[in-house]
């Protein structure tokens, strides 16, 4: 399957538009809890994953390579290769953890009902488990489809909270109390580049190579960077606009139900596709990577069944306890994935460079 640089653009937006971000946590705790020199980090830290966007869709594009332990690992090592495969896969499957948490905290949210929130993350589960059994071919369509309805109907509630509330100033004031893991803003903007980029590094090293030239990578980056920092600089300005919303499970839903009441059933929705999104990009890389071992190559279908099945039952700790701990601990991890794709993107530019091969795809 290629793809266009439009495709592209949404399938890569996909993989950071989760439960976390849309529904504002994430930046709530990365951003909002810094002040003013939080925007600053906000706007680094998208720029920052724009790029590295960019160099890992080139590099699996010229070399073939598109398995995280192919790229990662710039040195033929069994041993390295296998770590980074076990820690991608292990952290991948956590976040879709997360993800199906989000779904049951939503629907508690927005009814009350103990009872929505075990049955909604249950459905949530099954439908993303349907896309993977399809594969990443799936994937990029479903990507295609629900991006820009999530994109538009976000900017939609951001716009209508800051109309409501944004007239009488907006509040950039430092939380007193902040995560101990990230405790500075330059230090949360990169721990926040560095997880999000391992934790969509699956899907990311595939895109590359179903890409068709290097002209759509760079309309697909930009595209995509753009309408990432839009949406993130607009959900950080409307929870600016009423901090109170900050204090809730899921923020923006709040903000959009003191808007509206009919607003929070309307922020619920993207909210719900944002989580879809992202487990997508987390979890249909998993059991690919399991298919590839002869013991469970016979059961296609079956190990994302059980996969979904047990993600199901751990999602049920608290949301903003798995964003505030999970997180940040990958995001320190994530800076040796990082330095390990951009050293061996260098030594294959330099094989480039001297005439020489493109390595092997071990």
């Amino acid at each position: 399957m290629q793809i266009k640089g439009g495709a592209l653009a949404f399938t890569w937006i996909g993989c950071f538009l989760g439960a976390g971000f849309v529904s504002g946590q994430e930046i709530s705790q990365f951003f909002n809890h810094f002040g003013l020199a939080g925007l600053f980090g906000q706007v680094l830290a998208i720029c920052l994953l724009s790029l590295l966007c960019g160099v890992i869709f080139r590099f699996s594009q010229k070399t073939g390579m598109d398995q995280v332990h192919q790229v990662a690992v710039p040195v033929e090592s069994a041993f390295l290769r296998g770590l980074a495969c076990v820690v991608s896969v292990t952290y991948m499957y956590s976040i879709y953890i997360v993800m199906c948490s989000g779904a049951g905290t939503m629907l508690e949210q927005v009814t009350g009902s103990q009872g929505l929130r075990l049955g909604g993350s249950a459905v949530f589960c099954a439908a993303v488990t349907l896309v993977a059994i399809r594969g990443m071919g799936g994937a990029v369509r479903v990507f295609s489809r629900i991006m820009p309805v999530l994109v538009t109907l976000s900017l939609l509630v951001v716009t209508c909270a800051l109309v409501t509330y944004g007239g009488e100033g907006l509040s950039f004031q430092p939380a007193n109390t902040r995560n101990p893991l990230v405790n500075q803003w330059l230090v949360a903007a990169l721990t926040f580049v560095s997880y999000n980029f391992l934790s969509g590094l699956g899907t990311l090293s595939s895109l590359g190579t179903m890409v068709r030239s290097k002209r759509d990578i760079s309309i697909g980056v930009f595209l995509g960077g753009v309408a990432l920092l839009v949406v993130s600089l607009g959900i950080h300005c409307a929870m600016a606009s009423l901090p109170v919303c900050m204090e809730a499970e899921l923020p923006m839903l709040y903000l959009a139900g003191a808007v509206n009441p009919a607003f929070q059933g309307l922020y619920a929705v993207v909210i719900l596709l944002g989580m879809f999104g992202a487990s997508m990009s987390v979890f249909v890389p998993v059991p690919q990577y399991l298919l590839r071992f002869s013991r469970f190559r016979r059961y296609p279908v079956l190990v994302p069944v059980i996969l979904s099945t047990l993600a199901f039952v751990l999602s049920q700790v608290g949301f903003s306890n798995l964003i505030g701990t999970l997180y940040p601990v990958y995001g320190f991890v994530g800076f040796a994935y990082i330095a390990g794709i951009l050293i061996h993107a260098w030594m294959i530019h330099r094989k480039n460079m001297t005439g020489g091969d493109h390595g092997t795809n071990q």
